[in-house]
């Protein structure tokens, strides 16, 4: 779930919230009164809650935490919502027709004393595709297996798995998800390029499937598609433990897209709450239902003692889940009453809202046996927490990300001056610290700064679940940012490796591990979207190859033991001619490392008076011609 709170004048506040699964919204004005002015500000979190403050005119829009500042609870308006998006509707119409659809495919199982069936339905304005799955003789899911039996096919979700993490799924789930794509192979290969917006739907253990065809198509679908899938479940038991539920929520916008409608009378949910062999826990948003009014919930914890506490007696029946959508209240009243009793207790806004919520799923069991205070307070912990984590991340990764911004500026300020000084460029003025002594302290400093937060970063990137050809940095803007670090920076660690006179072979024995991810990931990148990184024709850029300088130093030693006798070497070096010349070709080389003190021009100055290598080469040509004065 997402939250847009707009404030637009004192006192005033409207919230427009996004479950961004369905892509609706709602408008609440909560608080004070008076005329709107045009002064507005706004901030998107990413939470069933958010912050607010009652005269927000002075405050600046960076979350920082104020001492007016309040949190409160969303989980009413979007129930409202939701259920006025008409695609429950729309889902459980398709659920229906399955059961009453000769036509419907059935999968089954040897092991298993029930059978999956399923069909897919355009629905009345033929906007949508949904498919529907379901259990012909009902059934309930038991035990759980690790994904790491998953491995050895690849058609199943070791997607999912990080570095070390394997996580559990329901066996008997994964033993129909496995039947349904050996069975019917087709119904996948289509929907690998869907026509129309899905919604993958099902009740019971067929919205256990449904979950898992979902997971698939996230991971399967092509990228240039735009018709993500939606799951929607009713009444479905818990299908995975919390290794699976963080790496749901490692994929950028999967957990959001997953919605589970529980009755509070519905037992089966409850099934796995008491599992002995594994911890199940919830993903994605539940909307908590009863015939007075639902809720929704996303703080695994609180659907957990939720499920608990509503204590459901019956077992599933569709039929319920048709009625009780009738039944349920609308928007309007929803927002009406809910604005109008929160605004009795704004003191404490998200007590409000939390009481509100367990009100509307109808469980006065909770109000009769005295457990309402303690499930409300721990509710309310869970929001605060999930509220300031998050707004924590937030602000302190985007501090940190513009004080590197400021670093990297800073060295290519000492880029663009060391090329001034003894005409020698950033790379040989790091290394020899000429005449710029307090700036190349400084340039010490912050490249310090910049690995330590590249090297975090990488590391956390790679410890979650990547799509093949899936940069695991967070979007393309940080795939360029660590481009571009890596290209300003390694050169200078390049120089600190050979400047004592006595390493070799810094890319195969000395380059750290997340230079080589970073440009792993890009060239990934390139290959899967193939579109090749654009030439810059500026005196300021930056050598492509990060590793250029390892390969300049490699090429000095080689030409000294060259004269010393080692024809060897001669090879080599050659190939790394081609290599340069390849590289002006393509303006994939900085011009500073022209500049006659650097030790590019070292090297070619002692190179070219070697006999065994005067042969003519089109770098020889491309020097001799002074070509080098002229490049760009």
């Amino acid at each position: 779930m997402a939250l847009l709170v707009t404030w637009v004048g004192p006192g005033i506040m409207v919230v427009l919230a996004r479950w961004d699964g369905l892509g609706i919204m709602v408008g609440l004005v909560r608080g004070g009164s008076g005329p709107f002015t045009e002064k507005e500000q706004s901030v998107h979190l990413l939470s069933a809650s958010a912050s607010f403050s009652m005269d927000p005119r002075d405050r600046e829009l960076c979350n920082q935490p104020k001492p007016d500042e309040k949190v409160f609870s969303i989980g009413l308006e979007l129930a409202a919502k939701v259920l006025t998006s008409n695609l429950l509707q729309r889902s459980l119409d398709a659920i229906q027709n399955l059961n009453n659809d000769l036509t419907k495919k059935n999968i089954r199982d040897s092991s298993l004393s029930y059978s999956l069936v399923y069909k897919a339905y355009d629905d009345d304005q033929n906007k949508w595709e949904i498919i529907a799955f379901g259990c012909e003789n009902g059934g309930v899911l038991s035990s759980s297996v690790s994904s790491e039996t998953l491995e050895q096919n690849p058609h199943e979700f070791n997607f999912l798995q990080s570095k070390n993490h394997p996580f559990s799924v329901n066996e008997e789930a994964l033993k129909l998800f496995r039947s349904l794509h050996h069975q019917d192979p087709d119904l996948f290969q289509r929907l690998k390029n869907p026509s129309k917006p899905l919604i993958v739907t099902g009740h019971s253990v067929g919205g256990s499937i449904a979950s898992l065809f979902c997971l698939w198509l996230l991971e399967n679908i092509h990228q240039s598609n735009r018709n993500i899938p939606i799951c929607i479940t009713f009444g479905s038991p818990l299908l995975g433990d919390d290794v699976l539920r963080q790496a749901i929520l490692n994929r950028s916008g999967w957990n959001p897209r997953f919605l589970h409608v529980v009755s509070n009378d519905d037992v089966i949910p409850q099934t796995f709450l008491s599992s002995t062999t594994n911890s199940y826990m919830p993903f994605g948003t539940f909307l908590m239902c009863s015939l007075s009014g639902s809720a929704c919930f996303d703080h695994p914890d609180s659907v957990l003692s939720l499920l608990e506490a509503m204590g459901g007696y019956q077992l599933p029946n569709l039929m319920d889940y048709v009625k009780l959508l009738k039944n349920l209240t609308y928007c309007k009243m929803v927002l009406s009453n809910g604005a109008s009793q929160l605004h009795e207790l704004r003191d404490d806004p998200l007590r409000a809202g939390i009481i509100l919520q367990l009100d509307a799923i109808g469980d006065n069991r909770m109000q009769e046996d005295k457990k309402e205070d303690t499930l409300i307070t721990a509710i309310m912990e869970r929001e605060k927490w999930s509220y300031t984590d998050h707004k924590d991340r937030i602000t302190g990764a985007e501090r940190k990300l513009n004080a590197r911004k400021i670093d990297m500026a800073n060295l290519e300020w000492y880029k663009k001056i060391s090329s001034t000084v003894g005409a020698v460029g950033y790379y040989d003025c790091y290394k020899s610290n000429i005449n710029l002594e307090r700036r190349n302290s400084d340039a010490v400093t912050f490249k310090r700064r910049l690995n330590k937060y590249w090297e975090k970063l990488v590391e956390e990137a790679e410890r979650k679940p990547r799509k093949e050809g899936v940069v695991p940095l967070a979007g393309i803007r940080q795939l360029y940012g660590g481009t571009n670090y890596r290209r300003m920076v390694e050169p200078l660690d390049i120089a600190d490796y050979y400047k004592g006179g006595t390493k070799r072979n810094y890319c195969t024995q000395g380059r750290p591990k997340h230079y080589q991810l970073l440009q792993k990931w890009q060239e990934e990148h390139e290959r899967a979207t193939n579109k090749p990184e654009k030439k810059s024709n500026s005196r300021d850029r930056l050598t492509e190859d990060s590793c250029f300088w390892a390969d300049v130093e490699e090429a000095m030693i080689l030409t000294k033991s060259l004269k010393n006798g080692e024809e060897s070497s001669i090879e080599n070096l050659k190939n790394f001619e081609d290599k340069v010349k390849s590289m002006i070709d393509n303006l994939a080389v900085s011009p500073d490392i022209f500049l006659e003190g650097s030790t590019f021009m070292q090297w070619w100055n002692e190179y070219k008076n070697i006999p065994e290598c005067t042969h003519r080469s089109s770098l020889a040509d491309f020097m001799e011609k002074k070509l080098d004065k002229k490049y760009i």
